[in-house]
């Protein structure tokens, strides 16, 4: 007689290795749970919708009273705890598309709306900052033919004869969705000058990179095949391009750091006037900006910020510059460069304990921390259990997805969140067990902005607010299923046949239970007993669940039932093999 106990799981979710190969005391598929301080396995609470939201309302957000969203137009209808404040636009014409970013300053939403017209405003408590002023030159077109069956193409698109796509794009489904398709062939293509794109239902906006006259009347010019549409089809020009004395073009991030706030634009870390988070000019004591691009190579395009220990840390996608900042500009100075790291998702950025800035790097999610007594900054692989999972999820995002990538910290638990879409990364850090532990949520829908307000985490998909666990002083279950599967453990002799004899387990609430016997079979799972047979509590004291079955290896299957809370503590394998003794 044999036995494989797993007595807990602390290791939590780890993809590094095959499944036959990893050890005992990890998880090779932890769903839709997380990893107690004791090392057990728990069902997370329910993502419970809080507020429908009216239509033409944007992003989510927070003041000292309550949660917030935002709109160009008046007040739409939002409902009871939810509160809205207007965006306008100078034109009055343009609507408001998004709010990639936002931070409190003295309690007041500071806010960066991007609107219809492909520009880019500050607010601060629903006033547009005219410190900023957005000078890029733009030219729009719509989409308005294709039948998806034909040879109906872009082939080509040029702006003063640069072409600005590297290939062709097909009309695909509907109009607007084939302008979001024209769109993201302009972002991603590389050209000089650059040139990036919008789309609005069926219509294509496409903005000179660099804001002033230079590019008014190039021409812009979009080849089609028969049966694709665009108006209009000829006289496209550039125009709208100026440029404003004191005044910056502005950025898509801002973050309140000391008595300023801080923003990036293009190669720029701007910095407001002490305790003047409306003045950005230098006639502002404490304003200015620092060119990020001429202190290091990879600078060029700033994407977050975050206050790091005393200093800030300004990310681009490939580099990361550590800047002591001072009141007196005069007195900022440069203490670290670190190359080959960065991140391209801003909102990914997030303080984690009092030393660690988690980020999302290309190659996973990494860790800035000091090194050691120094406080000379260093990276580390802090989510290696799971990146290669993380990073498979990024290689099939946009650009635009990647930019909605969302981290923060769960205020119950203290767990790290990262939000890509429609699922979660989930890492519990518990040091005083000895707890590194990944798992992952599916909350059941894509998660378009999440803030935490009121020690609680609100998540916005469409215009429906949900928040975890519910509004109550107790967490909310729901009917979702946890699932943990334990690797495929072979008693330390992989190479013997061995006879299945039974199960137990240490649990609390409905769990039902499955082998898996063939690592070269992943899908191959045999219910323990009958199908309806369920486990509701601990078995060790109740005489073992019989199971049969031969195998090299055995890996355990674990999923949770019904409504209510769930707990998985150990599991033990009962097995015989040639050779064993009873």
């Amino acid at each position: 007689m044999g036995q494989i106990w797993i007595k807990e799981f602390t290791g939590g979710l780890d993809a590094r290795r095959m499944v036959e190969t990893t050890p005992g005391g990890v998880l090779i598929q932890g769903s839709d749970g997380h990893i107690t301080r004791g090392g057990e396995f728990e069902k997370r609470a329910a993502f419970v919708s809080a507020y429908s939201l009216p239509a033409n309302t944007k992003g989510l957000a927070f003041t000292r009273t309550g949660l917030a969203v935002f709109g160009s137009g008046v007040d739409p209808g939002v409902p009871a705890g939810v509160t809205y404040q207007r965006l306008q636009h100078p034109d009055g014409v343009s609507t408001l598309l998004s709010v990639p970013s936002f931070d409190l300053y003295a309690g007041k939403i500071y806010a960066v709306g991007v609107f219809s017209d492909g520009s880019r405003q500050h607010f601060y408590d629903g006033v547009r900052v005219d410190d900023w002023f957005d000078g890029r030159a733009r030219a729009s077109f719509r989409v308005t033919a294709g039948d998806g069956t034909g040879p109906s193409t872009i082939s080509g698109i040029t702006v003063d004869g640069v072409a600005i796509i590297s290939g062709a794009v097909n009309w695909t489904t509907s109009n607007a969705a084939t302008a979001t398709t024209v769109a993201a062939a302009i972002n991603s293509a590389t050209t000089t000058p650059e040139y990036t794109a919008i789309a609005v239902d069926d219509q294509v906006t496409i903005l000179a990179d660099d804001p002033g006259t230079a590019a008014n009347g190039k021409v812009v010019v979009v080849v089609v095949t028969s049966g694709f549409g665009v108006t209009p089809s000829s006289g496209v020009t550039m125009a709208g391009g100026a440029e404003e004395t004191d005044t910056f073009e502005p950025g898509e991030f801002v973050k309140t750091i000391g008595s300023k706030v801080y923003s990036t634009s293009g190669p720029n870390m701007h910095f407001s006037g002490i305790k003047i988070p409306t003045g950005w000019t230098t006639d502002n004591v404490g304003a200015g900006f620092i060119d990020m691009s001429s202190e290091s190579s990879g600078s060029e395009q700033l994407t977050s910020l975050a206050k790091y220990q005393d200093s800030v840390a300004v990310f681009a996608e490939t580099v990361i510059q550590i800047w002591y900042v001072d009141p007196d500009p005069s007195l900022n100075r440069q203490s670290q460069v670190l190359n080959n790291t960065g991140t391209g998702s801003p909102k990914s950025v997030t303080q984690f304990g009092d030393n660690d800035l988690f980020y999302l790097n290309e190659s996973g999610l990494r860790s800035l921390r000091a090194r050691d007594a120094s406080n000379a900054a260093s990276t580390t692989d802090i989510g290696v259990p799971v990146d290669t999972l993380i990073t498979s999820v990024l290689s099939g995002m946009s650009s635009d997805q990647r930019q909605n990538i969302i981290g923060l910290i769960e205020p119950r638990d203290g767990r790290f969140w990262l939000i890509m879409g429609d699922r979660i990364f989930v890492f519990s850090f518990f040091s005083g067990s000895k707890v590194s532990a990944w798992s992952e949520y599916f909350p059941g829908f894509t998660v378009d902005e999440a803030v935490v307000f009121g020690r609680r985490v609100y998540l916005r998909s469409g215009n429906t607010i949900y928040v975890y666990g519910g509004l109550g002083n107790d967490l909310t279950y729901d009917a979702t299923e946890a699932v943990a599967q334990i690797p495929y453990l072979d008693a330390d002799e992989p190479w013997k046949a061995k006879d299945l004899t039974g199960i137990d387990a240490a649990a609390q609430g409905e769990w039902k239970i499955f082998v898996a016997m063939n690592p070269n079979n992943l899908e191959a799972q045999d219910a323990v007993g009958t199908i309806a047979d369920v486990i509701a509590d601990t078995t060790f004291n109740e005489g073992r669940i019989p199971a049969s079955g031969k195998s090299t290896h055995f890996s355990l299957i674990f999923k949770s039932q019904n409504d209510g809370y769930a707990k998985l503590g150990s599991c033990v394998i009962h097995f015989e093999a040639n050779g064993d003794e009873d």
